[in-house]
């Protein structure tokens, strides 16, 4: 039989659809032949995996004291609930078999059996491998597959293998589907738990050892997006009472969406944008992954898909309201699926798909005066492109893709909408035409306003990849316009960065302040050697690996003084990036310095960005200050109070001297005398405030603007969480390094002691506190008696996971941000 039209059509009919549909259930979330891809969100569910297994095997194999108040506190339900936790801990092994089948027997699934099978491997592999390390047999290991009794054993392998394969198979299936693996799996671990198969340090090593088995299988194998076919997206149209055909795939993807092309009733062409149920990358990992290292594109994270596209759709009718040229909107809603559809009518070219002699200035001029209503309505696109300009039949442009729209925008949004245009249309009609056409619909004025914005840190991927292949760079697009507005290019700050002398003064500093603590002490090195000898060095991996997380705590602070959003990512190493100079400047002046230049790179002024970093100074201080006075007004724990066990004796031979202190007040007040009388320390003193004061009166609006934040909540909240949440962490660290030398200590009194001894440090005029520190965590310590060998430990084991170490990855982060022209 001939192989005709029709026949391809069926079969290309059949290929497309998303496989099994029972009536009214969607089963699996897209196509069987749906283009698989290594996505970066398998990468950190990967990473947040492994970082929660190994805190979990170092403890392992239980039980600890959460392990058995939480045993204790499910045995207690008993009863009625026992039938419960036998059903549930078979639906572990029978769910995973469901699922199997399920894919076996559909047309085009043996992919997903394949995800499954690996994932399986993987975890079993790796249930036997952390199992051993945390001192179980391999024969446990395996047998605690069909075990549904004691004893109990790390890890619950039936939960890792569960785990695993429904990782593996989540973005194959329908949200309803994946929800109903995850309550299996949540019930599961507590029936392991209640029938003494696991304690829950098992469950959830289990659990992590699934999710890093079902990431590896994606990173290897590939995985679909979970987006609609086009048929689904006809059906859902059509349900919507749009009538279309043709429809197909865009050449451009935004994440978290699919967006087609279509041809309506009347022979118009659409523009359909579809947030789908099933989206993988709509996800909440993937949502937070590209909240944090893409640029120019913040998704909305607390929006529902019906909530984006009503957003969407009011943004669209202001602007055509106002006068904007944009495209027309069709239709909007919800199908029966549940994926949200957005059509608007895409008449005309995008600019990027045009030559630059097909786009003429005209059709640049038309664009930015586009843009310009849009603004003058209030609204800042967010996205501004060259795929989001479409150009018209004679020279006129249109604004498409309004789902990134900012209502009510500040200047700074704005500002930086018309950098992205600028940027955009130099690269495709070059340097001078593309600053003429800015300046004969902005002015000088309004060019010059632009100037600031011209950073990478503005501009999204595509963007960049489009100057990165031009003869021309930004900052002599920069130059360039400042010379055609006759005005100089705004300047950015300096930085200054490590030296070997800077270096070589903190490792003297070290040594002279292990000198003299030891010697008022009494502790020799001997004393200490024998500390670090018998130390349990586990216990000090942990603390390192805790490290990091003090700059994801800080990270949220900065984002809270910021009175324009920013990208999580380049703050985050920012943070990194200050640790790296820390150790050659004190840790304000180190903050300034690097945070003045990255905040200049998004266009905010010198003014501005001082202000981020006194009120995320002022925010810190404040955190601890409350810290302080609410331990000393209850009856938490303070330096008062004896470690449990430490009688009268220990107490009098081991607490601290009297001395050390006075050392430590005598530092102190040397340092304020020397800044008051020493000339050349008065006279910097004196040549700061003027400087600061001429910085602040020129540029008195941006410091305005930017404290602004005070006046909402949510950026005072952010600030205030982001302080304490770091200092918890250190304080976890400290108890972590006291563990390590075999002490222990109340969390208030951690805290006390961290507070404390930053208040002092950051008094002090000694780059990064070396020595001061130190000397300070000793004292502290004492006073809380733990003994003084093991206190002078402590304290440098603690300051060298938190402050000599880390300058190891803040170099690494330094050149990110160097070489993405953030600093």
């Amino acid at each position: 039989m001939p192989d005709g039209p029709a026949a391809r059509t069926r079969r290309q009919g059949r290929r497309g659809k998303p496989g099994l549909r029972l009536p009214g259930v969607r089963v699996f979330s897209s196509a069987a032949d749906a283009r698989r891809s290594r996505r970066p969100t398998d990468v950190l569910l990967l990473l947040v995996a492994v970082l929660a297994l190994l805190p979990l095997t170092l403890a392992a194999p239980g039980p600890t004291h959460l392990d058995t108040t939480l045993t204790q506190l499910v045995h207690d339900l008993g009863g009625v609930w026992d039938w419960l936790w036998g059903v549930s801990y078979a639906l572990v092994a029978l769910w995973p078999l469901l699922l199997l089948l399920l894919a076996g027997l559909t047309r085009g699934r043996r992919g997903v059996v394949l995800d499954a099978l690996v994932a399986a491997a993987v975890a079993l592999v790796l249930a036997i491998v952390v199992g051993r390390l945390a001192g179980t047999d391999r024969s446990v290991s395996l047998g605690a597959v069909a075990s549904t009794g004691p004893p109990q054993v790390y890890v619950a392998a039936r939960l890792a293998l569960a785990t695993a394969v429904v990782v593996a198979c989540s973005p194959h299936l329908a949200v309803p589907l994946r929800r109903i693996g995850r309550v299996v799996l949540l019930l599961g671990a507590i029936s392991g738990v209640a029938l003494g198969i696991a304690f829950p340090i098992g469950a959830a090593g289990g659990f992590a050892v699934g999710v890093v088995a079902g990431a590896v299988a994606h990173l290897l194998l590939g995985s679909p997006g979970g987006h609609p076919p086009p048929e689904q997206v006809a059906q859902t149209l059509a349900e919507l009472g749009v009538h279309a055909r043709d429809v197909r795939p865009s050449r451009v993807q935004v994440p978290g969406t699919v967006l087609l092309r279509a041809v309506g009733a009347a022979d118009e062409p659409l523009a359909v944008r579809v947030y789908g149920r099933d989206a993988w990358d709509s996800q909440f990992l993937g949502s937070l992954w590209t909240a944090v290292v893409r640029r120019g594109e913040r998704p909305h994270l607390g929006r529902s898909r019906r909530g984006q596209v009503e957003h969407e759709a009011v943004a669209t009718l202001l602007a055509e309201r106002a006068g904007v040229p944009v495209a027309p909107l069709v239709a909007v809603g919800q199908g029966v699926d549940g994926d949200a559809v957005l059509v608007t009518r895409a008449g005309g070219r995008p600019f990027a798909g045009l030559e630059p002699s097909e786009l003429d200035d005209t059709h640049v001029v038309a664009g930015w005066r586009a843009l310009t209503r849009l603004h003058d309505a209030g609204i800042a696109h967010g996205r501004v492109g060259l795929q989001r300009l479409l150009a018209l039949d004679g020279g006129g442009a249109a604004i498409t893709d309004l789902a990134d729209a900012e209502l009510a925008a500040p200047p700074d949004a704005l500002a930086a909408d018309r950098a992205r245009l600028l940027v955009a249309t130099a690269t495709v009609v070059g340097r001078e035409r593309a600053l003429a056409a800015a300046r004969a619909v902005l002015g000088d004025d309004g060019l010059i306003e632009v100037l600031p914005f011209l950073q990478p840190a503005v501009l999204d991927r595509a963007t960049r990849r489009a100057v990165g292949t031009e003869a021309w760079d930004l900052e002599q697009l920069r130059t360039a316009a400042a010379e055609a507005c006759g005005v100089q290019p705004p300047p950015l700050q300096q930085l200054r960065r490590v030296s070997l002398r800077s270096l070589a003064f903190a490792v003297l500093g070290t040594l002279l302040a292990y000198v003299l603590i030891t010697w008022i002490a009494g502790v020799d090195f001997s004393a200490i050697a024998g500390e670090f000898a018998s130390a349990n060095w586990w216990w000090l991996s942990v603390a390192l690996l805790l490290s990091p997380f003090v700059q994801v705590a800080y990270s949220f602070s900065t984002l809270g003084a910021a009175s324009r959003p920013l990208p999580y990512g380049p703050v985050l190493m920012l943070q990194y990036g200050i640790q790296f100079i820390a150790v050659a400047l004190p840790s304000t002046a180190a903050r300034l310095a690097l945070e003045v230049r990255f905040f200049g790179r998004f266009g905010m002024a010198a003014a501005a960005a001082l202000a981020i970093g006194l009120l995320d100074s002022v925010s810190g201080l404040v955190v601890q200050v409350l810290l302080v006075a609410l331990i000393a007004l209850t009856a938490l724990p303070g330096l008062t109070s004896q470690l449990p066990g430490s009688g009268a004796s220990s107490a009098s031979s081991d607490a601290t001297s009297p001395s050390l202190f006075l050392v430590l007040i005598a530092l102190l007040i040397v340092a304020a005398l020397g800044a008051a009388l020493l000339p050349w320390s008065r006279r910097r003193i004196r040549s700061l405030v003027p400087r600061a004061r001429a910085v602040l009166t020129s540029q008195r609006a941006a410091a305005r603007d930017a404290l602004t934040v005070l006046r909402r909540p949510g950026k005072v909240a952010a600030m205030l969480a982001g302080n304490l949440g770091a200092q918890v962490v250190q304080a976890a660290m400290l108890g972590v390094c006291l563990l390590a030398f075999g002490a222990h200590a109340h969390f208030a009194q951690l805290v006390l002691v961290n507070t404390l001894v930053s208040l002092f440090a950051g008094l002090m005029p000694v780059p990064g506190g070396v020595g001061v520190a130190e000397a300070g965590y000793t004292a502290c310590l004492q006073a809380i008696g733990v003994p003084s060998s093991i206190a002078i430990s402590t304290a440098l084991a603690f300051r060298l996971v938190t402050f000599y170490l880390p300058p190891l990855w803040g170099a690494v982060a330094m050149g990110w941000l160097r070489r993405r022209h953030y600093v």
